[in-house]
């Protein structure tokens, strides 16, 4: 077949097309590879964050039994319990150095400061998030209340100025869209 041909030229596009076609679909297949591969890295991630905080968990209330039991014995202190007592403290020191060493690993996150009073209350952390979504509620009725004023000024504002100067309107408004 000659080179110059319209029949070959076509058939050497086609080919071309079609290497483009595959070397796409390579692409696609990698590309999709690399997401699942993200996403497989991102799931693992989560699963060891929600271990890290399972583990702060327990030894928070491990710490949390420790005090309130040896507040226990030291209320009702008797010499006999005073092994009890001691090995209690010794625990409660443990689990002191435990989540030191842990504070590592918890670098990353903050805790609101408005939370802690919360906590020294004894209240439950569960209620300072819902206080919080009740007021960014009442914010977010405030702000859309602001926007609908703003809109019926527009509106009203609109009307006055296309009663006084209807033509610029008229422009203004083929300028907006």
């Amino acid at each position: 077949m000659d080179p110059s041909s319209p029949l070959f030229q076509n058939s050497m596009q086609q080919q071309q097309n079609q290497q483009r076609i595959m070397e796409l679909n390579e692409r696609n297949e990698r590309d999709k590879t690399a997401r699942q591969k993200e996403k497989e890295r991102e799931e693992e991630r989560r699963k060891l964050e929600d271990e890290k905080i399972l583990q702060l968990e327990k030894k928070l209330e491990e710490f949390q039994e420790n005090a309130r039991f040896i507040g226990d014995l030291a209320s009702n202190f008797q010499a006999k319990n005073q092994d009890a007592l001691n090995g209690r403290i010794y625990s409660l020191v443990r689990g002191l150095q435990d989540l030191d060493r842990m504070k590592g690993s918890f670098s990353d996150k903050q805790v609101p400061m408005d939370l802690l009073p919360y906590l020294d209350e004894g209240k439950n952390p569960l209620l300072y998030s819902k206080h919080c979504m009740e007021k960014t509620l009442e914010k977010n009725k405030a702000v859309n209340g602001k926007i609908e004023i703003y809109k019926k000024f527009r509106a009203h504002l609109m009307k006055e100025f296309s009663e006084e100067m209807p033509d610029l309107v008229m422009e203004y408004r083929n300028e907006r869209g």
